[in-house]
This record gives C-alpha cells, sequence and structure tokens, in this order.
C-alpha cells in the first residue's frame, strides 16, 4: 500500500507530527553536493561510453552513473519507497565501483594493447607503401630513360639497338603502358624495315614489314615496300596481293609497281570469220560473207586482254 498524505483529518490524528508530507518526498539539498552529483554521474556515464566495446564495464559505470544522479536517485526512492541516505548510496556506489576496478583495468591494458597493435600495424603499412612508392618512382625513371634512349637511337637509324633497349622498357611497363611502347616499338621496326630495304636485304625487310602489317595491314607503304621485298625475291603472287590492296587505299607507286610486275598482256581468245567489208560472219561454207565483199579471212583470232596474276 501507498501512503497518501493528509488522508486523516488533524482533528483525528493520534500523533499530529507523525503525519506531516510524504516520507518519499525528496529533501531540499545542498546546491554544491547536487551539482557534485551530476558532475559525478556525468564522469561515471563518460566511463560507460568509453567501455562501450565491453558492456560488463559499461553496466557498471552506467550502473554508478545512475546512483549519482538526482533524478535517478529519486527514481530508486519511489520505485523501492525507501529512503536512499546518502551514506549506503555511497557504500553501494564504492561497492559496485570496486567490482568494476579489476575489469576497467583488465580492459584498459586491453584496449591499450590492441590499440598499439593498430598503431604498430599502420606504421608497417605506411612504411610499405613509402617503399612501394620509392619502388615505382624507381620503375618509372627507369622506364623514362629506356625509353627516351631507344627513341634516340632510332633517330640515329640504329634500330636494332633501339629494339634492345626497349626490350628493358617492356620488362618494366605496365599493361596500361605498353601501347605506348607498343607504338615506339612500331617505328623502329619501320626504320629498320625500310633500312632493310634500301640496303637491298629484301629477305630480312619482308619479315619487319610482316610484323608490322599484322598490326596495321591496311596501311599503303608497309604493303608496297613489303611487295617490292617479294618481287625481288621472286614471290610475284605474293607481291601482287599485297599491290592490290595498297592500290585499294590510294597508293600510287604501288599501282606503278604492279604494271611492272604483272603487266596486261593478250592472247587469242577464239576465231572468227571476218568478211572483207570488216564485218564478221558465223558462217563457215559457201555462201558466207556474200553480201559484205565476200570472205578475207577465215580463222581471224579475236584476242583478250589479262595479267598473270
Amino acid at each position: 500500500m501507498r501512503y497518501v498524505p493528509d488522508l486523516i483529518p488533524k482533528a483525528s490524528r493520534v500523533l499530529p507530527s507523525y503525519f506531516q508530507g510524504s516520507p518519499y518526498a525528496f529533501p531540499t539539498r545542498n546546491k554544491f553536493l547536487v551539482a557534485l552529483s551530476y558532475l559525478g554521474a556525468a564522469f561515471f556515464f563518460l566511463g560507460a561510453l568509453a567501455f562501450l566495446k565491453h558492456p560488463f564495464v559499461t553496466l557498471l559505470l552506467g550502473a554508478i552513473g545512475f546512483l549519482l544522479l538526482p533524478q535517478g536517485h529519486r527514481w530508486l526512492e519511489r520505485k523501492g519507497r525507501f529512503q536512499f541516505k546518502r551514506k549506503a548510496k555511497a557504500i553501494v556506489s564504492g561497492s559496485i565501483f570496486l567490482v568494476s576496478t579489476p575489469f576497467i583495468n583488465h580492459y584498459a591494458e586491453v584496449d591499450a594493447q590492441e590499440a598499439h597493435a593498430m598503431q604498430v600495424q599502420e606504421e608497417k603499412a605506411r612504411q610499405e607503401q613509402l617503399m612501394a612508392a620509392k619502388v615505382e618512382a624507381q620503375r618509372k625513371d627507369s622506364l623514362h630513360f629506356y625509353l627516351a634512349e631507344s627513341v634516340q637511337l632510332k633517330e640515329a637509324k640504329k634500330a636494332t639497338l633501339a629494339l634492345a633497349r626497349l626490350q628493358h622498357a617492356e620488362a618494366l611497363a605496365t599493361e596500361a603502358e605498353k601501347d605506348t611502347i607498343q607504338g615506339i616499338k612500331s617505328d623502329i621496326l619501320t626504320v629498320r624495315a625500310l633500312t632493310l630495304v634500301s640496303a637491298k636485304k629484301y629477305k630480312a625487310a619482308a619479315a619487319d614489314l610482316t610484323t608490322l602489317i599484322d598490326q596495321s595491314p591496311t596501311d599503303g607503304d608497309l604493303l608496297y615496300n613489303r611487295a617490292l621485298c617479294y618481287s625481288k625475291l621472286g614471290k610475284t603472287k605474293e607481291a601482287v596481293a599485297d599491290l592490290k590492296t595498297a592500290i585499294e587505299v590510294g597508293h600510287v607507286e604501288a599501282n606503278k609497281l604492279h604494271e611492272r610486275i604483272n603487266p596486261l598482256k593478250k592472247r587469242v581468245a577464239y576465231y572468227v570469220t571476218r568478211c572483207c567489208d570488216g564485218t564478221t560472219s558465223s558462217a563457215t561454207g559457201r555462201g558466207a560473207c556474200s553480201h559484205h565483199g565476200g570472205v578475207c579471212d577465215w580463222n581471224d583470232p579475236v584476242y583478250e586482254e589479262y595479267r598473270k596474276y
């Protein structure tokens, strides 16, 4: 049962001084102590938040904070229907704090070890990043060195040495950089192939040109030069095939070379009966060309033009 104040009239009270207000009313306290209670509660609530990773410690520190909080104090007195004296509150709070102290120390040490391990890991990762950046910088420097040297050698018409330097660059290149290297390699091979053509080393030149044409099958200059090499090597059929493709893409010199190695020729296609007035007749006996001045040639050949390839 709950106590109801002023339920018995004053005239009927046996102990008038006893029945004064609610026994659960929160007495007026010293403002300094109230402020101190709020500060203590805030301190332990912050401690509970600091140990959120460890629910048991959070619960203990939160309980102490709740006990120190004036509102928490009053709530306990209302629910429990008792007066929570300051001494009792100090004993309960102190007991909970003593129980929580070993756990606080243990988990604080665990958190410190984890923080140290994380710091070591972050430092290791940072060192690895620095090392990776250093290695990457060295790779790029070496790559640019070999690329620049290969370009200089190409311009000096030293294609073989340029290709050797480019191989070093290719070994250092990433997939994204290999397209640039392939372009430089094609330029060097083109220089070497044209140099070999000029030196009349047609077999070697044809091999380089084939590699280049595989990458650029409609390059008129490359097709023309390989056709020139094939023609010198006696491979006229292969030369004509290259020249036809080069002519299709508008290469002028290819047309001239094609006329030279695969010229138009004439051959007899069939024979006709030629009348004396220049007309022809299909008749083969008497009466042929009777209305055209007679037969001048019974086997006049008709020619057709052709190319060998």
